[in-house]
């Protein structure tokens, strides 16, 4: 079953002579259980169509469905979290209380022991009681994935969530959420700008030309789960890994 659905998808922002069009004709679509990396270059449109899935902004032009429903419908429904490069927890309210926001917003009942279910899948079990400023910007964004899912979304979106952490950290989490991703089997949109981020993660990615963004090409990783540390020295990882570089010169080139 398609989780997302997208047809001849587009947006403008402004009009008259300042109008930008920031994405032109995007199709595509997107199964249950998929992990699906956008890349392309800046002011391509990546984090714009991660916002359209997410009903945070609306398109000019197409259709966009999420499981069948509007993105707005959605949205109501509470089909997905997000996950932003900045993990945005509130500073006053401990790990747990921070992970049980969403679950006071829908008046949940049982969100102490849901809160605690997530807290022990990122692995954060011995930090409910600590604060967002004692915690590491890993562990941050850990919490940040553990909020995101605590009302069992069937779609993650995740805008360059590891994008400020330095390259041991980022691979650490990288390991991490392929971990939760396989465990819970959300279905996983993940905006980035590294090619071997992308590679690494996904079942498969999508790469965006330049402005107006158009999905140029899309490539099956084919990487055997689960990925480890061999999987980056493998042959095959530095074959997707030029794969999708010369997809995203090839993209540059046409625009």
């Amino acid at each position: 079953m398609s989780v997302v659905e997208a047809v001849n998808l587009g947006k403008t922002f402004g009009s008259g002579s300042e109008a930008v069009t920031a994405l032109s004709g995007i199709d595509l679509s997107i199964e249950s259980g998929e992990f699906v990396s956008l890349i392309g270059p800046s002011g391509c449109g990546k984090s714009t169509l991660l916002r359209l899935i997410g009903d945070l902004t609306r398109p000019s032009s197409g259709e966009i469905t999420i499981n069948g429903k509007s993105a707005e419908q959605a949205r109501r429904d509470r089909d997905y979290g997000i996950v932003f490069q900045k993990a945005t927890l509130l500073d006053w309210r401990t790990v747990s209380k921070n992970v049980e926001l969403p679950l006071e917003i829908m008046d949940e009942a049982r969100r102490s022991e849901r809160a605690a279910e997530m807290l022990e899948l990122v692995q954060l079990t011995d930090f409910t009681s600590h604060y967002p400023w004692q915690l590491s910007g890993g562990m941050q964004q850990r919490v940040a994935i553990a909020r995101a899912l605590a009302f069992k979304p069937s779609l993650l979106l995740m805008d360059e969530p590891f994008g400020a952490l330095d390259e041991m950290t980022r691979e650490l989490m990288q390991q991490e959420v392929l971990r939760i991703w396989a465990e819970t089997g959300t279905t996983v949109v993940f905006v980035t700008h590294s090619i071997p981020e992308a590679v690494f993660l996904s079942t498969r990615v999508l790469v965006m030309s330049a402005r107006p963004g158009q999905v140029s090409h899309v490539i099956d990783t084919s990487l055997p789960h689960p990925r480890t540390e061999d999987t980056r020295e493998s042959n095959a990882y530095y074959d997707k890994v030029t794969e999708v570089r010369e997809a995203l010169r090839q993209g540059e080139r046409k625009s």
